[in-house]
């Protein structure tokens, strides 16, 4: 084996790739029981998460340590699950709408209604949000 070639362990002991650390600080929920899904984006994490560092993808929610404000913008009404680790490269990330996101767990599908003041903050903004009201048709939202 070439000496230049050759992989040193201790020069590179500690170091992760960068996609790997990205992926180390993804936010996952900490529990299965508790867990709510952000009415905008999608990425699920237990309300104790949402209440200590807020919406990753969403901080313009002001969820971190309001808890008013974390009722009102995530929900429990979810349906399935999709761990999205690269979220560019993911068809599936695409298909849910979730692929200029950060790495997460995120709902397939997601029941509730923003209050209306939050609905005209993010109309404001230009966001899109992913959260149907009860009773709404999914196939036929845009």
């Amino acid at each position: 084996m070439d000496e230049d070639n050759r992989y040193d362990e201790e020069e590179d002991e500690g170091e992760l790739p960068p996609k790997v650390e990205e992926l180390a600080q993804a936010p996952v929920p900490t529990s299965l029981k508790g867990v709510r899904a952000c009415m905008r984006c999608g990425i699920i994490k237990t309300l104790d998460q949402f209440l200590e560092y807020g919406c990753d993808n969403c901080p313009f929610l002001d969820m971190a340590g309001n808890h008013e404000r974390c009722n009102q913008c995530t929900t429990a009404f979810f349906e399935g699950q999709v761990a999205v680790m690269d979220p560019g490269e993911s068809w599936t990330a695409k298909w849910l709408r979730v692929d200029a996101y950060l790495p997460g767990i995120y709902a397939i599908s997601i029941t509730g209604q923003f209050d209306r003041e939050v609905e005209e903050e993010l109309e404001s903004r230009g966001c899109r949000w992913r959260c149907r009201p009860v009773g709404s048709d999914p196939i036929s939202m845009p």
